[in-house]
């Protein structure tokens, strides 16, 4: 009885050890199966050559060219080519035709992914910040993070997000700086004048820019960006002399219109000099300012002296 027990559970071990043989080979014959390496030929040879040739190109230059002729010649190869290539040549079959183009695309995006992201922030540390590279690198990065070969949220796609920031950050100062460099009032009446709360407030902005290393470390290397930065007081300054000269030249010559001297003096000549009286150089911190004060100050006087003879003319 024993003896028939032993052998039943001999007989069972035999049949399961049978089974997970049978089963572990199968898997085994599958996953060569799968690794087998496709057959390669000399177009085959010649792509992955050229795929290659990507990885060894220069940081310093963009090589967007050298892509698209490699996959102008992965779409040519893969087309059938009768009557000695019917699956195309890439390989000797519908299946290996198409399992060599989705492998050379794949590792084409890859490659040349790589290294638009090395050539890019190759232009991203450097001070030149050339306004032609930059339009590339906007538009590539986008083109290639819509590929339906980007893993979404992958290392690659966190870069694209790195350099999204990087352009968002030197727009946002960029539109900044053009906002100051446009900036003027044109309203010249005796009760207005110049909006110097918001120039106080450019200028404190322009500071806190540079003084932040411009908020993004690879948009502080912009020597354009950092070299308008330190230009907006004098630009905001020019922006207020050019006000006033242009207040004096509308107020000018009208003394006339006043009964007297002391009339024109208390309601034209002074609050206007009160104005350039009220430049105020420790806003602009600038080295011409004397120069441009005095200026100012001459000219508004000049028209104070042409009113005083008016009023007072001299009797030979």
């Amino acid at each position: 009885m024993l003896n028939m027990r032993v052998l039943k559970i001999g007989i069972a071990i035999l049949v399961v050890s049978a089974i997970a043989f049978f089963v572990i080979r199968s898997l085994v014959l599958v996953d060569r199966k799968e690794n087998i390496p496709l057959p390669k030929n000399q177009f085959t040879e010649r792509i992955e050559k050229e795929i290659d040739s990507l990885s060894n190109f220069p940081n310093s230059k963009f090589c967007r060219d050298v892509y698209d002729y490699v996959q102008y010649l992965i779409d040519d190869y893969y087309k059938p080519n009768p009557p000695h290539h019917p699956y195309g040549r890439l390989g000797n079959s519908q299946s290996e035709n198409d399992q060599w183009k989705e492998n050379f695309t794949k590792n084409l995006y890859s490659i040349y992914t790589d290294k638009f992201i090395k050539q890019a922030f190759y232009v991203f540390n450097g001070s030149e910040w050339n306004a032609e590279d930059l339009r590339f690198i906007r538009c590539e990065y986008q083109i290639l993070r819509r590929s339906k070969l980007l893993e979404k949220g992958s290392p690659v796609d966190k870069i694209f997000d790195e350099i999204q920031a990087i352009f968002l950050k030197y727009d946002e100062i960029s539109s900044f700086i053009s906002t100051c460099n446009g900036f003027s009032y044109s309203d010249y009446s005796l009760s207005d004048r110049f909006p110097i709360l918001d120039v106080k407030e450019k200028i404190s902005r322009a500071a806190t820019y540079r003084n932040n290393l411009l908020e993004n470390q690879y948009v502080s290397h912009c020597s354009r960006l950092n070299d308008r930065l330190k230009e907006i007081p004098q630009v905001l300054f020019r922006a207020h002399v050019r006000y006033l000269d242009n207040k004096i030249s509308q107020w000018s010559d009208l003394y006339s219109n006043y009964s007297s001297q002391s009339d024109y003096a208390n309601n034209l000549y002074k609050p206007i000099k009160s104005e350039i009286d009220a430049l105020d150089n420790d806003v602009y911190k600038v080295a011409n300012f004397d120069k441009e004060y005095q200026k100012l100050s001459d000219n508004w006087s000049a028209d104070n002296i042409k009113a005083y003879n008016y009023s007072y003319p001299k009797i030979n």
